[in-house]
């Protein structure tokens, strides 16, 4: 539930509604996002997004350990913020913000960078702009 809280608090920063749950694209075991990417090593990070593309479209998952999100479960950080949770809240939100930007750019036939992913600028919205 919390990705999703993410995913929606995201959304309506941003004013770019989320066309797609996070959780139908969550990965959470390393294995398996391993042989997505076409490797046998596990992911280097706790969070990363999968995605491949051929001429029948897009296939993307989600990958958030299993730790991580057992860890916010355990202290939720929409309640309170601290250093215990720090880490693994930006780990999550960071994934969720990756996801969400991708399926909205997708949604309006944008290509993507992972350039642009890492510093995910303002989507569209006069609402986040500050000043």
């Amino acid at each position: 539930m919390l990705l999703r809280n993410l995913q929606n608090l995201l959304a309506g920063l941003y004013d770019a509604p989320a066309e797609h749950d996070v959780y139908d694209f969550l990965i959470t075991d390393a294995t398996h996002a391993a042989a997505l990417a076409g490797t046998s090593a596990p992911p280097g990070t706790d969070e990363q997004l999968l995605v491949a593309e051929d001429e029948q479209g897009v296939e993307l998952s989600l990958y958030v350990d299993q730790a991580v999100l057992e860890r916010l479960g355990e202290r939720c950080p929409l309640r309170s913020l601290s250093e215990e949770n720090l880490a693994d809240y930006c780990t999550a939100l960071e994934g969720v913000s990756h996801f969400h930007y991708f399926v909205w750019s997708a949604g309006r036939e944008r290509t993507v960078s992972l350039l642009e992913l890492e510093l995910q600028p303002r989507w569209t919205s006069t609402r986040a702009r500050c000043g």
